[in-house]
C-alpha cells in the first residue's frame, strides 16, 4: 500500500471587484486638463499576494479614449484632454483591474458633461439690411435679426437689445426676445446704422453685436405754425432793417429743425433778404410806399433728419409772408 500526499497550491484565482459595478460622474466642460475624475480601488481579498494593475477599456466614443487616462498601480482616473459637452456630452468607459493570474474585473464609468457658458452668441449674418415705407406701422417689424448659441438652458438663452445712439434711441426698438426691429411711426426719411447686440443669459453673460442699416423713404408732415404772416415797415427805412422772423414750428411730433431758409418769392423787387439759419427777414435797400405799398414773399423751409446731415429736404409747406409798408 502506498500513501499519496496530495499539496494544493494557491494560484491566486481571486477575482478583484470594486465596491460597485457602475459609478456616474458629472464634470463642467470646462475643468481643467489633470483634474482627478475618480480614484479607482480594487479589492483582491486578504490572503493573496497577487499584484493588480489598472487601465481603460470599452470606450463608447472612440474620442473619449482621447480624454482620460489611469494611472496602472494606483487606478486614478485623470482627465487628460478638455471636454467639450457641444461635441461630446456623454462618456462612457471601463476602468479594468488584472491580476498576476490575468484574473480581470470591470468598473463601468458614465460620466455627463456639464454645460458651461463658452461659446457667444453668433449672428446668422453679420450685416442686416431693412426699409421703412410709408405703410410701415408701430406694429409692424421693419426687420428681424437671429442668433443662436450653441450653449444650453440659460447659457444658451438670447436676449436682444440696442446699442444706445442719440440720433437711433427714439425712434427705433427691438424685441429683447424675437430679435425684431420695429420703427416708430415718425421715423422720416434718411439712412440709420444701428447695432444690435445678444447677450445670453448665463451667469457670466458673453454676447456679441450685428450691424443694421435702415432706409427710410417717408417723409414727415411738416407743418408751420400759420400759413401767412403780415409784417409792418415805415418808408424810408434804412437798408438791412430787420422786419421779422419766420420759423418752422414742428412737424407731427418729431420736433424737426430747420437747417436752412430761403426765399422764392420777394415780389420781383430783389428787396429783401433772408438769414438761411435764423429766419430772419430785411430789406437788402429803402423802400418807398408811393411805389409799391404792398409784398407778397414766399419762404421755403428745409431741414435735416437725423443720420443725414449733409443732406437737406424742403418742406412740403410755403410759408407765405405780406409786406406793408
Amino acid at each position: 500500500m502506498f500513501q499519496v500526499y496530495v499539496e494544493v497550491v494557491d494560484l491566486d484565482d481571486v477575482t478583484p471587484v470594486f465596491p460597485s459595478d457602475v459609478i456616474r460622474l458629472e464634470f463642467r466642460e470646462d475643468i481643467p486638463v489633470s483634474t482627478i475624475l475618480y480614484a479607482g480601488k480594487a479589492a483582491v481579498g486578504a490572503n493573496t499576494n497577487s499584484t493588480i494593475s489598472y487601465h481603460l477599456t470599452n470606450y463608447s466614443e472612440p474620442d473619449s479614449a482621447r480624454h482620460f487616462s489611469v494611472d496602472r498601480w494606483m487606478g486614478v482616473v485623470r482627465l487628460v484632454r478638455e471636454l467639450d459637452r457641444e461635441i461630446t456630452a456623454f462618456h462612457r468607459f471601463s476602468i479594468a483591474v488584472t491580476t498576476d493570474n490575468r484574473q480581470t474585473g470591470h468598473l463601468n464609468v458614465l460620466l455627463t458633461v456639464l454645460d458651461a457658458n463658452d461659446h457667444n452668441p453668433v449672428f446668422s449674418q453679420p450685416f442686416y439690411s431693412c426699409h421703412v415705407t410709408s405703410t410701415t406701422g408701430s406694429s409692424t417689424p421693419v426687420c428681424a435679426v437671429t442668433a443662436t448659441d450653441s450653449d444650453e438652458g440659460e447659457n444658451g438663452r438670447i436676449v436682444y437689445f440696442l446699442l444706445a445712439d442719440d440720433d437711433t434711441a427714439d425712434i427705433f426698438n427691438v424685441d429683447p426676445h424675437s430679435g425684431a426691429i420695429y420703427a416708430n411711426d415718425l421715423a422720416g426719411p434718411g439712412n440709420w446704422s444701428l447695432t444690435v447686440v445678444a447677450t445670453d443669459a448665463g451667469a457670466l453673460p458673453r454676447q456679441s453685436s450685428a450691424l443694421v442699416v435702415v432706409t427710410s423713404d417717408v417723409s414727415p408732415n411738416v407743418i408751420c405754425a400759420v400759413d401767412s404772416l403780415e409784417m409792418k415797415i415805415e418808408e424810408n427805412q434804412p437798408a438791412y432793417s430787420v422786419l421779422g422772423t419766420v420759423r418752422l414750428a414742428y412737424d407731427d411730433g418729431t420736433n424737426v429743425a430747420a437747417t436752412r431758409y430761403q426765399l422764392t418769392e420777394d415780389g420781383g423787387q430783389r428787396a429783401f433778404d433772408i438769414d438761411a439759419k435764423r429766419g430772419e427777414i430785411a430789406t437788402k435797400l429803402m423802400l418807398d410806399r408811393e411805389l409799391c405799398s404792398n409784398h407778397t414773399l414766399t419762404v421755403l423751409a428745409a431741414y435735416a433728419l437725423p443720420g443725414l446731415s449733409s443732406s437737406l429736404f424742403p418742406s412740403s409747406i410755403n410759408q407765405s409772408i405780406n409786406q406793408s409798408v
